[in-house]
């Protein structure tokens, strides 16, 4: 147990405190940062993710954190949903067929259990155990999102989910249901009035690196049916007023998106120096091209910041901006890097054992002393499950 006055208790409590000390946490990312790439789906009975230091990436830490085990079955498998402010969010299941569709999930069949929802604080060794939410008796298509909303000092997990029907190799989707928010300083799950509009016909975005979710909004790259024609753009949740709506991607990128070119182009979101940003690198080169959105919300005030040439005659894949600004890609035939745009030098990762693909997440480590427990209505059943792994650690009696 964590055994300290009572002055002591009620200090790392506040919510001052915490957020002065997550703010240090946060400068200090700049000169002794941890990238966490976790598998696409891992296990919790072994090597869940490889934790590397990002001022010399080329070595790994070996006795670093551990993911804490819980109770799951031997066929479990996890997922990486989101992380914010040094939490980490995450799923699993056991009897499900991980189909991917993008950044969504299918699960076949009627007959299927729930898969749990978690957010985890490895600062703590803390676990924080969601309480169920609704899943159809039928095969659907679903896709989370975890964020934070500095209005209301809340984590908050985003659900979206439509029914689907399976005929041989044919899929058929339908119109999507209520969207369904957890919100940790209540406790619970809810489900809101506006949906998902049917024009929306599905959501891209893999977002690789996890940087979104800071500021109170949550992004997705999706494909709308504009007038018979598939195109992209950005829809974007608001965790305070739990509401979306949609911006425009720059227009350079949208006519480089064209629908004939979809397959020669790769997207991504991201955040770079606090500001919403988009990626794009078009075949054969791959030559990438970063825009940063300089008001928010403001379709209009897209600027190009960087140019990025091919690496050494390398074609390389971008994945987006880790909390130092640097640019985490694969470079073809070297690997997984980082590179510093303003100082123009590269790093490069030692050999990872699996891709980090669509699914695969990077999280960047934030010492965190944010508790996982349930604000309003302090001391009462939330429904969730708290659970602490209490090895070398300190908790409050």
């Amino acid at each position: 147990m964590r055994c300290v006055s009572k002055s002591w208790n009620a200090l790392l409590s506040e919510s001052s405190f915490i957020k002065s000390h997550l703010d240090r946490s946060i400068k200090n990312i700049n000169t002794d940062g941890i990238l966490l790439l976790f598998y696409r789906l891992f296990s919790f009975g072994s090597k869940s993710f490889t934790a590397y230091p990002s001022q010399s990436p080329h070595s790994e830490l070996t006795d670093f954190i551990k993911l804490p085990i819980n109770h799951q079955s031997e066929n479990s498998r996890g997922k990486v949903i989101g992380s914010v402010n040094g939490l980490i969010c995450f799923k699993y299941g056991s009897n499900h067929d991980f189909g991917s569709i993008h950044d969504s999930e299918i699960i076949y069949g009627s007959n299927h259990d729930p898969e749990v929802v978690c957010i985890w604080n490895p600062s703590l060794s803390s676990l924080l155990t969601l309480p169920p939410y609704y899943t159809p008796p039928y095969s659907i298509q679903h896709s989370f999102r975890f964020g934070f909303d500095p209005k209301t000092d809340d984590y908050k997990v985003v659900k979206f989910t439509r029914p689907m029907e399976k005929q041989g190799i044919m899929i058929s989707l339908e119109e999507w249901l209520p969207i369904e928010v957890y919100s940790m300083r209540k406790g619970s799950w809810k489900s809101i009035t506006q949906r998902l509009p049917s024009y929306l016909t599905d959501i891209f975005s893999c977002d690789t690196l996890w940087v979104d979710g800071h500021e109170g909004h949550l992004h997705w790259i999706t494909e709308i049916d504009h007038m018979r024609n598939n195109i992209l753009t950005v829809f974007t949740f608001d965790l305070s007023s739990e509401t979306f709506w949609e911006m425009p991607f720059p227009k350079y990128v949208t006519d480089l998106m064209g629908y004939d070119n979809a397959n020669e182009v790769s997207v991504e979101l991201g955040v770079l120096g606090g500001k919403l940003c988009v990626m794009s690198g078009a075949l054969p080169d791959y030559e990438w091209e970063v825009w940063v959105m300089d008001e928010y919300g403001v379709g209009d005030s897209w600027v190009k910041h960087h140019v990025f040439p091919p690496f050494s005659g390398n074609n390389v894949i971008g994945y987006g901006f880790t909390l130092q600004n640097e640019f985490f890609i694969n470079v073809r035939g070297r690997g997984f890097a980082l590179y510093d745009p303003v100082e123009e030098k590269t790093k490069i990762f030692k050999n990872y054992g699996e891709n980090v693909n669509c699914g695969g997440k990077v999280v960047n480590y934030v010492d965190s002393l944010v508790w996982l427990n349930c604000v309003e209505g302090r001391g009462q059943d939330s429904g969730g499950i708290i659970a602490f792994r209490l090895d070398a650690k300190i908790c409050f009696r």
